[in-house]
């Protein structure tokens, strides 16, 4: 497992949290979509950063930064995530979780053993065939159903995300992905970034709008508690 990326200080990636956050290489999805595909990729161009030497800047800093958004890539592919939160908990520090969602028993696992606070689930499409376009491989969708509900039954903090990208999220999706977290605490609903997508195609997709993204956001809201939008809607 590399760390290949972090962000010093974020106020944007855990709710009500100043946090670092640190980027996993590799990802065994293929999102066309993605806003990371170096990361996702693992690719060599990325240098490896060591946790020792990221652990001093938060140490430096006492009482400012109290968490870490451990995300990538795809970091819950790597058996070396136990130890790596087990060496953010040491230093005092809270750890959340961004995840596919393709790995529920080690996600279960990491949730036993108290090794994390917060995780956040990409939802990518509806739990069908347009998984498969959306995540650039085939989807096993009970593994994902798994998850969903070790998520909503763990006890810990938890949202789902979707992003919002046009010709992969249609307007008459957003009740199926919603009924597929039925009863969830948080949907998020993420504005595309396009010009950091790894395919050209969608580089050039027009964005959906706030006026938009709030009919989608109310689809929702008949399944679940609360729906956010995050990032930037015009």
């Amino acid at each position: 497992m590399r760390i290949v990326g972090f962000v010093e200080t974020s106020l944007v990636d855990w709710d009500g949290r100043i946090t670092m956050v640190i980027f996993i290489g590799g990802c065994n999805f293929h999102c066309p979509f993605c806003h990371n595909p170096k990361v996702a990729a693992d690719s060599p161009e990325l240098h490896e950063l060591h946790w020792p030497a990221l652990a001093r800047i938060p140490r430096s800093k006492p009482g400012w930064v109290d968490g870490v958004v451990v995300t990538g890539g795809e970091p819950m592919m790597h058996p070396e995530i136990f130890d790596l939160c087990r060496k953010i908990r040491a230093i005092g520090l809270k750890v959340k979780i961004d995840t596919n969602g393709s790995f529920p028993y080690a996600l279960k696992q990491l949730i036993e053993l108290k090794l994390c606070d917060f995780v956040a689930m990409d939802v990518k499409a509806p739990l069908n065939d347009k998984y498969r376009k959306a995540a650039g491989r085939d989807v096993d969708f009970a593994v994902l159903r798994r998850s969903i509900r070790l998520l909503k039954e763990s006890g810990i903090g938890y949202e789902f995300r979707t992003t919002l990208v046009p010709g992969i999220v249609e307007p008459e999706d957003l009740s199926e992905i919603a009924k597929a977290v039925e009863g969830a605490n948080l949907l998020v609903l993420q504005q595309f970034i396009p010009q950091n997508a790894r395919t050209e195609e969608l580089r050039r997709r027009k964005v959906y709008s706030l006026s938009q993204a709030e009919e989608l956001a109310a689809a929702a809201r008949h399944f679940v508690k609360q729906v956010k939008l995050r990032g930037k809607f015009l």
